[in-house]
């Protein structure tokens, strides 16, 4: 039965392996594809988490910059900075130099040592301000997701070697920036920033303090920003539009989890979440996918033994047992996914539950294999 088992699960891998590979390259699955590449149990976690009563984080302030001109952002970060704010990320990349009075008080103000400014990182280059208002404060990049733009941002990298040059992410500068250098070394961030990072979103845009430039000059007190971070960015003509959707992102928060739906978060309020985690010590631990490989396996091993046993022992009511089982087994692993997740651990348990279904499935087509086999040879089954 043990041999029995092995066989139909290697089997199985094979065939699942191949199907997967089919799936990946024909266009008339891509999209299938898609939808099952966007799909995530953390999706369903943050949805649900969403219910909850946010609570707007103290630390971090978000000023809208709609399609004010230079002058008006100019003006408005001259004021920020005098409101004495701990660092400001200013997530607008300004190519091009117009050569005005206004250019030259926004490039005064940009060079202030708390400014923070952006660059975004492509293909074949890496786009950032005009030189004029470049200076020593080393921009951060922008980008989410490398591989695919369009898919849903569920991680962030804190590095990017291009160009031969090391480039690090706006939003891990900025949380350095406002972290006491004691406190960072206390949380070992350099070590935990290593590599692809899951991040832990802790609300949408009403979960930060928000404002458009116009509410934020109408202040007559503006020591609301004093030793925050403040984050300059794009967050929709009015504030929070839902359907703009210019630097906007597909996040897990999306109250959308399958389907059609458009992007649900701008990127500012992405980057604003990942400063939230870092400096709050609050990261998810992703297992590695060696893990997910091993238990994938070792489910599909133990249901290929459990239900060729089954098989042999049932007659009759062996398809509704199996149904029965693998629908148990399906809900148990997603729940205990759900909990795993809850406290800070992210098991892609999705590959699991679909091997394991179908290694149960192949024992059929198994079962046909091990009736061939025995016209031509003697094969030892279990199932003989």
């Amino acid at each position: 039965m043990f041999r029995d088992g092995l066989i139909n699960t290697i089997l199985s891998l094979i065939v699942c392996y191949l199907l997967s590979f089919l799936f990946l390259n024909i266009s008339f699955f891509n999209p299938l594809t898609k939808a099952l590449q966007d799909f995530s149990f953390l999706d369903v976690y943050y949805s649900e988490r969403l219910n909850e009563n946010q609570k707007v984080n103290p630390n971090i302030v978000l000023i809208n910059v709609e399609h004010k001109s230079r002058e008006e952002i100019g003006v408005a970060l001259k004021e920020l900075l005098k409101a004495k704010p701990k660092v400001v990320g200013f997530d607008i990349i300004l190519k091009d130099f117009k050569k005005t009075a206004e250019d030259t008080l926004l490039a005064f103000n940009l060079n202030d040592k708390r400014v923070i400014n952006s660059l975004v990182i492509t293909e074949q280059n890496l786009i950032s301000n005009h030189p004029f208002f470049t200076f020593k404060n080393k921009p951060g990049f922008v980008n989410f997701n490398f591989e695919n733009q369009n898919s849903v941002i569920r991680d962030f990298d804190s590095e990017k070697y291009v160009f031969k040059g090391k480039h690090e992410s706006f939003s891990v500068i900025l949380a350095r920036e406002y972290l006491p250098e004691r406190l960072w070394d206390t949380y070992k961030l350099d070590k935990k920033l290593e590599g692809s990072r899951v991040i832990n979103y802790q609300g949408n845009l009403n979960h930060f303090l928000n404002m458009s430039i116009d509410d934020f000059m109408a202040l007559n007190d503006k020591s609301i920003v004093k030793e925050k971070i403040v984050l300059f960015g794009y967050l929709g003509a009015p504030t929070g539009n839902v359907y703009d959707i210019e630097d906007k992102h597909f996040t897990p928060l999306n109250s959308i989890t399958s389907g059609k739906s458009i992007p649900d978060m701008f990127g500012v309020v992405i980057h604003a979440n990942i400063i939230a985690m870092i400096i709050s010590n609050s990261f998810m631990h992703k297992i590695q996918t060696f893990w997910i490989l091993i238990l994938t396996f070792l489910f599909s091993f133990l249901a290929s033994i459990y239900f060729i046993w089954l098989n042999k022992k049932l007659k009759i009511s062996y398809r509704t047992v199996r149904k029965t089982v693998l629908f148990v087994f399906t809900i148990l692993l997603v729940w205990v996914t759900l909990l795993l997740f809850k406290a800070g651990i992210v098991l892609n348990s999705t590959p699991i539950i679909v091997v394991t279904v179908f290694s149960a499935g192949f024992i059929k087509f198994y079962k046909h294999l091990v009736r061939w086999l025995n016209t031509k040879t003697k094969f030892k089954s279990y199932l003989n």
